[in-house]
């Protein structure tokens, strides 16, 4: 039942997701995590593994959605959003890190909870790093509206709101070509936000594909 049911389909719903996309866009995704990984391992090398979490979760993410299981994709991009932003946050906010790490606490940061209780990646946030933020934001606070907006479209998925649920009849696993499009718009989406949080919290341009990327959010112009 598993080889007939699962296995076989997944092979074929990976061959037909290489065939029917361009996979060398999302391979530049990957290269672009694993890039800011490594910038913000070197700046702060214990919330660098946070991001090493981040950079399995979007391979997971990719691979899931390869597979055919667009849901458990899009559920992982949510994960990617929260380890990212986690990680921003925390960088700002050592002795909640050291009381997170030493006394195991509940990974708790949600993108909405760090936005509104935080003021996180507001404009008066980022204006403590960045402060030309008020000449060059597409509107006030147009970085944590992006996050917020962002989150609650994945949450809706993950979380199952009717007409966002993925549906399939019965145990039947096949390959959606508008559901991949879907994901990979959300792909997009997610590192597109977490490259102009990098940009802007470490003030760094120096990467044109990383620029490019959160240049294409329209929430900054850098």
């Amino acid at each position: 039942m598993y080889k007939q049911q699962i296995l076989e389909p997944v092979i074929k719903i990976t061959q037909k997701s290489l065939d029917d996309n361009d996979f060398n866009l999302i391979l530049e995704k990957i290269d672009i995590t694993i890039e800011l990984l490594e910038k913000i391992s070197s700046f702060d090398a214990s919330v660098g593994i946070l991001w090493n979490e981040l950079a399995s979760d979007v391979i997971s993410s990719i691979y899931s959605a390869t597979s055919g299981f667009y849901r458990q994709a899009i559920l992982s991009l949510r994960s990617v959003l929260e380890l990212g932003c986690s990680s921003l946050f925390y960088l700002d906010h050592k002795i909640e890190y050291e009381m997170f790490i030493k006394f195991n606490a509940k990974a708790d940061k949600y993108v909405s909870t760090l936005v509104n209780d935080y003021s996180f990646f507001t404009t008066k946030y980022v204006a403590t790093f960045y402060e030309q933020i008020h000449n060059l934001q597409s509107t006030t606070d147009s970085v944590s509206a992006y996050l917020k907006a962002i989150y609650g479209d994945l949450s809706d998925i993950v979380h199952g709101r009717y007409h966002t649920l993925t549906k399939k009849q019965g145990l039947q696993i096949k390959y959606d070509k508008r559901q991949f499009k879907s994901y990979e718009g959300f792909l997009n989406r997610v590192l597109n936000i977490l490259c102009m949080m990098y940009v802007l919290r470490f003030k760094d341009s120096s990467n044109a594909e990383i620029v490019k990327l959160a240049q294409s959010t329209g929430t900054v112009s850098i």
